[in-house]
């Protein structure tokens, strides 16, 4: 019978995993390295395949109060903003700041009576006996080590596997405007997305007062700085996408402050689990950000396993069934966002009418697809086994 659970890192899979699992009757401390939890300041989307959860686990009450519902998702060309494609959402597709959604897991996680632990490192862990030594040489022992501390893991490099992160040639600028710096295009207020040569850009609102998050993403075959993300020149981001629409331009301007960062990534180990320690988030699957999906799969990532040990007694079968699951889940989506990269590029302007066609045909399909897979539903099955 487990009792008590470690959770290391406190981003969005650690905390959705501590609140799930606390939740359901367990001890739960989240370890933190920083000295806070608040996340940076930038958008986050989550689509139904992760509000379904959030809605199960009575949290979505309290994230729809603070998103936004674009109800609609355009894609346009990047010169003149033509719609080549519109997709209508409903209200499970929510657009957040991410600080608020970090907010409101920490915050219901505290009120069931969850331990945040913060500037505490966790210098190493035994694998088989439970065992972690934090930085102030403070040894604790748990039942289950639960490994959230992001793309770059020291402790999935130490205990899984000899993996770094992979340089994915795309870097990714990111800035947040108010509402009135909008293109003036109908339908500016859902999803726009821009397909342009070598790169395309999203804006959307994040329900946070008028603020606008916003994120444009470029081909590039050398990432030289020491951090992976720093603040940009914002001269330098405009000359990389010279050109462009002149609203859309307009709107990045207008931004007081630009990040750059690389992309990186980092493919999977062969096993999630290692004795009582298993992998979730980006310490396991992390992925470009084509598809929207990186919170999404670490929302299933927790509850998955919330949901193992509400059901499941012996820890051997638990692990092993959480890695079934979240193992080629999390692949597929890995392989599907690389595709969706070198599809939203497309440089040459024949292969760019092709794309914008083939979008025009099959993206209503596609992201029905993608958006409508059921945890609930494929959990419910395994019980039938």
């Amino acid at each position: 019978m487990l009792r008590n659970i470690a959770v290391i890192g406190a981003g969005v899979s650690g905390l959705t995993a501590g609140y799930a699992l606390k939740k359901i009757g367990l001890e739960v401390e989240i370890f933190e390295r920083s000295q806070s939890i608040d996340a940076f300041g930038a958008g986050i989307t989550l689509s139904k395949n992760a509000t379904l959860l959030l809605q199960d686990l009575d949290l979505m009450e309290f994230l729809s109060s603070k998103g936004h519902y674009p109800l609609g998702s355009f894609i346009r060309d990047y010169k003149k903003a033509k719609v080549i494609k519109f997709k209508t959402l409903d209200k499970n597709f929510i657009t957040l700041d991410r600080r608020d959604l970090v907010l409101t897991l920490s915050n219901r996680f505290e009120e069931l009576g969850g331990s945040i632990i913060l500037d505490s490192e966790i210098e190493s862990i035994d694998p088989a006996s439970g065992e972690i030594i934090i930085s102030t040489h403070e040894k604790k022992t748990y039942d289950l080590i639960l490994i959230c501390d992001g793309i770059k893991s020291s402790l999935r490099e130490h205990y899984f596997d000899e993996q770094k992160p992979q340089f994915t040639k795309y870097v990714a600028w990111r800035g947040m405007t108010s509402i009135e710096n909008l293109p003036k295009f109908e339908g500016n207020d859902k999803v726009n997305v821009y397909y342009g040569p070598g790169g395309h850009c999203v804006h959307y609102p994040t329900g946070r007062g008028d603020l606008i998050n916003f994120i444009a993403i470029e081909h590039n075959e050398i990432w030289s700085e020491e951090s992976w993300k720093i603040k940009g020149n914002k001269s330098e981001f405009l000359n990389c996408f010279a050109g462009w629409n002149e609203e859309l331009l307009s709107m990045f301007d207008s931004s007081q402050e630009i990040y750059k960062w690389g992309i990186f990534e980092r493919p999977l180990p062969k096993k999630l689990y290692r004795d009582k320690c298993l992998l979730l988030g980006d310490a396991a699957h992390p992925m470009a950000p084509f598809l929207g999906q990186g919170g999404c799969l670490a929302i299933e990532d927790a509850y998955c396993l919330a949901s193992l040990l509400k059901d499941k007694e012996d820890l051997c079968s638990i692990v092993r069934a959480y890695d079934r699951l979240r193992n080629s889940r999390s692949r597929w989506i890995q392989k599907r966002s690389k595709l969706q990269g070198i599809f939203n590029h497309v440089s040459n302007p024949i292969l760019a009418k092709i794309r914008n066609l083939l979008t025009k045909i099959i993206m209503n399909n596609s992201v029905n697809k993608l958006h409508s897979y059921n945890l609930i539903k494929e959990l419910s099955e395994l019980k039938k086994i």
